[in-house]
């Protein structure tokens, strides 16, 4: 149901501390020398200024042996400045050559009819100050974009947030904030969308990339997330059975050398790999792998990569050749690190008859809706899922339970449910990741695409949505449980925010909406923000006349400011 809403102290006195002066005495029974020691200690200790801090006793008065009342020092907070936001773009499609050996690839090109762009969107302080921002070229260079200058050294409020200003996602009168929006920018190569700090805190920023082909080998539709480096990363749903290409793609937009080591999980349990680690991806570079170099005939494989040194971002280019028909592209984005619960929205499931028959072709038979779930432990896995649509829960075969073998990747058909776009609620015993895998197709012969839901965490406040130009969307919202409303600030390609709408959720349910419907008018984006039970998110997005379908998960918002705990001592 969518409906509007209504309208530091004083330091403490140093005490300068005299060096004890003692004279040395006959002792011919020893009975002094303890005291004597003792008091050397003290002696050197106050002679060289030594001051302990946090747990913090700082000693006042004489030195003796015997210590006088101390006063406990709390730590100092020390408020780290507003960094820079920071998301990386990966690159378009690109075709794996078939004459590439082990796990360094060669590309050729995609397609006469591909294209690839990138589309993002930077929000303004709540003064209306938009922060120097520019999208670039990963290797560097000139800046592809740039989406705001840098502000008039005066322009920068330093007083309290406005009044009418109540929070991120308010859209009430008076507001100031704005946004710049930068439509369909095209790139071929992975990029970096940069937002400087405005009125001392990060920028909110979201992008994200978008491929689209009409022939040749990878035809389909690709649209990934701009992502926020880390360094630990989990990644399922790739494939390098015949005819299944997988290319690991790590970007590195930091000035420091990362290090990469890569766990890679397969159908019959963890794989050895000696390829796998000690990766270098030099600061400001993109490095590719071949996964079937390093783990080939996998149906189901998942790749945990962990970093030293900078932080990077990672996605899976999967495709599919099914004899010379193309069977599809799609963009792995990270999905949640292991947990006993995850939640999957937006999988997108076609009528069962279409559904089973396109499944049925020689070659097709992961060509249908599934869950693929990869348990990372020591010990087997006992694994239920609960399905839940627009009408409620749906059932499944065996009531959705299923094993997962330890250090497996094992998959649950979603075949059967009716048409429509779910909420999948998937729990066990034992910490795993999971993805969902979606199918579009028109008819028998055709080609087909896929894409894939990876498991995300639960939506919160002012989060940004980025819609991109060209595919149809639609957006996704499901509560496992209770009940929760969602806040969708619109914001237009002009940068205009317009007023909030709030879509409500019951529990047991997944509700989609159309962003433009929502809106009243075409849209670039939503300022989100989440109130009530846990709910998650997702945006779908197809073509109405051609096989096409791609998922999004919603990027998580920006940190708020951060406080170190200053600790001095040797």
């Amino acid at each position: 149901m969518v409906e509007e809403p209504k309208a530091a102290g004083k330091p403490a006195a140093k005490t300068a501390a005299k060096p004890a002066v003692q004279t040395a005495r006959k002792d011919p029974k020893g009975l002094g020398s303890g005291r004597r020691r003792r008091g050397a200690v003290l002696s050197v200790l106050a002679g060289c200024g030594i001051a302990v801090v946090a747990g913090a006793v700082v000693a006042a008065g004489s030195v003796t042996p015997q210590i006088s009342a101390a006063a406990t020092v709390k730590p100092p907070v020390a408020a780290l400045p507003a960094g820079q936001s920071v998301t990386n773009c990966p690159g378009p499609a690109l075709l794996l050559d078939g004459s590439t050996g082990g796990t360094d690839p060669q590309f050729s090109a995609a397609s006469s009819s591909s294209s690839s762009a990138v589309t993002a969107m930077v929000l303004s302080s709540a003064w209306g100050i938009l922060p120097h921002s520019i999208l670039a070229p990963l290797p560097g260079g000139t800046p592809l974009a740039t989406l705001a200058s840098a502000p008039d050294a005066g322009s920068a409020s330093t007083g309290s947030t406005p009044s009418t200003v109540a929070s991120p996602s308010t859209g009430a009168a008076g507001d100031q904030r704005k946004a710049v929006v930068l439509g369909n920018q095209a790139v071929s190569d992975a990029s970096v969308l940069r937002a400087d700090p405005v009125d001392a805190q990060r920028a909110a920023v979201g992008a994200v990339m978008s491929y689209s082909a009409a022939d040749g080998d990878l035809a389909g539709l690709a649209v990934a997330g701009c992502q926020q480096p880390s360094n630990d990363l989990w990644l399922a749903g790739a494939s390098t059975t015949v005819g299944r290409t997988a290319v690991l793609n790590i970007s590195n937009s930091s000035q420091t050398a990362a290090t990469v080591n890569l766990d890679l999980y397969g159908d019959d349990g963890p794989l050895q790999a000696p390829g796998a680690k000690g990766l270098l991806v030099p600061p400001g570079t993109n490095r590719a792998v071949v996964l079937a170099g390093l783990a080939s005939g996998q149906s189901g494989l998942s790749v945990h990569l962990k970093s030293t040194g900078g932080p990077v971002a990672a996605t899976v280019q999967q495709s599919v050749l099914r004899g010379l028909t193309a069977g599809g592209v799609d963009v792995i984005a990270p999905a949640n690190v292991p947990a006993a619960r995850q939640v999957i929205t937006g999988v997108a499931v076609q009528d069962p008859a279409l559904a089973a028959s396109l499944a049925a072709q020689s070659g097709y038979a992961d060509a249908a809706a599934a869950l693929q779930v990869t348990v990372p432990g020591t010990a087997d896995a006992l694994v239920q899922v609960k399905v839940y649509g627009s009408g409620g829960q749906q059932p499944l075969p065996n009531g959705g339970v299923f094993t997962v073998k330890a250090g497996a990747v094992s998959e649950l058909a979603l075949t059967g449910l009716p048409a429509g776009t779910y909420t999948l609620d998937v729990g066990s015993d034992i910490s795993f990741t999971a993805t969902a895998r979606v199918v579009s197709g028109l008819k028998t012969g055709d080609a087909v695409d896929f894409g894939y839901s990876a498991a995300g965490a639960k939506l919160g406040d002012g989060q940004l949505i980025t819609v991109p130009q060209g595919p149809v969307s639609a957006l996704s919202f499901g509560v496992p449980a209770g009940r929760a409303k969602v806040s969708l600030t619109p914001v237009t390609a002009a940068g205009k925010l317009l007023a909030v709408k709030t879509v409500d959720v019951a529990g047991g349910t997944t509700v989609t909406v159309d962003p433009a419907q929502l809106a009243g008018e075409a849209v670039a984006g939503f300022i989100l923000s989440a109130t009530g039970d846990a709910v998650y998110g997702a945006q779908v997005l197809g073509s109405k006349d051609k096989a096409a379908v791609s998922v999004l998960g919603v990027p998580r918002g920006v940190s708020g400011p951060q406080d170190l705990k200053v600790v001095l001592g040797y």
